[in-house]
């Protein structure tokens, strides 16, 4: 299994390393274009001006656990090698970090060689208010703060097992092992009146087996689940993104149904294996969880180059990047062979 949190902490490198061999590109057409010229521009040394970059999502009942790192910069990219092979040798092992609870207690956190996390022994909790601040030699200090919200209300209202005979034209790369069965599903949110809310629905279908070469378990899964409700739509994601269809993102608010109760049908396909189940939770996020959301979505379907209006990656961290935020979710299991 991965450690905590470092699904979070491979989005921000695989984001930050397109935008650096972006600027990478666009820095040698600058060189060609000026060798063209009479004027000659030299380029001396290498761009040291690096940043604090955070990756953390509190969740109550979970040990708070943050990724801390330095900016990557074109200069310090290794084509040949993969993110995951580079993430190590961006983690600020030195960092010095502490988070304060509700203005009154203050916590220190340590680093982890083993999960490339700084972790200390605070649990959150719902209500919480939440400050981080984090120092580095030779870095600027960072700070963020955030509260993390009311668990989100779920209901699941049916469940339905379907055969379905075009179940290829969802084949895709993302979609591992996919097979003809589906779940379709009819939940209903009950939403707090009188505030804007905003939300994420995690959907995940599993299916379990034993991998004859070691002897050890093993899974299939997907994240992705599809809907014809309005809820779900987002016009600006004009191009299908990681298994996702264009138009559709599991990141909403509450604009259309504000204090209300909404109920919605979904559909997850099954995967191969056994004890085949699918996860249902709808996640309560922050404002600015939603924000850091909603612009990876777009950062993924965006072309980064020279004639594409570049799309900038939300952050609501001082003094440096990314991303501090909270959730809370409310989880059911669903099983396709109850």
């Amino acid at each position: 299994m991965p450690p905590a949190g470092y699904s979070f902490n491979k989005l921000f490198l695989s984001i930050l390393i397109m935008m650096k061999t972006t600027l990478y590109i666009l820095l040698l057409f600058l060189i060609a274009f000026l060798s063209s010229c009479e004027k000659i521009i030299e380029f001396e040394g290498k761009i040291t001006n690096s940043k604090i970059t955070v990756n953390a999502v509190a969740t109550p009942d979970t040990v708070f656990v943050a990724g801390i790192s330095s900016e990557l910069f074109f200069t310090e990219l290794i084509p040949e090698r993969s993110w995951e092979s580079l993430y190590p040798d961006f983690v600020l092992e030195n960092a010095e970090a502490t988070i304060t609870v509700n203005g009154r207690d203050t916590y220190p956190m340590q680093y982890n060689p083993e999960s490339l996390n700084y972790e200390g022994t605070y649990i959150p909790a719902e209500g919480d208010e939440i400050l981080l601040n984090i120092s580095a030699p030779d870095l600027e200090p960072v700070q963020s703060v955030t509260v993390v919200p009311e668990k989100g209300k779920l209901e699941i209202l049916s469940t339905e097992v379907l055969y379905s005979e075009n179940y290829m034209a969802f084949d895709d790369w993302m979609d591992i092992a996919a097979l003809d069965t589906i779940m379709r599903i009819t939940a209903k949110i009950t939403d707090p009146p009188g505030e804007l809310n905003y939300y994420r629905l995690k959907v995940r279908s599993i299916g379990y087996y034993l991998d004859t070469s070691n002897g050890e378990d093993g899974y299939f899964m997907s994240d992705v689940f599809s809907s014809a409700d309005v809820i779900f739509k987002d016009e600006r994601l004009v191009k299908r993104y990681w298994g996702w269809p264009a138009g559709f993102s599991n990141v909403f608010d509450d604009h259309l149904f504000d204090g209300k109760e909404y109920t919605f049908t979904i559909e997850s396909r099954m995967r191969w294996g056994s004890d085949q189940h699918v996860t249902v939770e709808l996640q309560a996020i922050t404002r600015e969880l939603y924000n850091y959301l909603k612009s990876v979505m777009l950062y993924r379907i965006t072309d980064q180059d020279s004639y594409t209006e570049s799309i900038q990656i939300y952050s609501n961290v001082n003094g440096g990047y990314g991303i501090l935020g909270a959730l809370n979710g409310e989880k059911h299991i669903l099983y396709f062979n109850p």
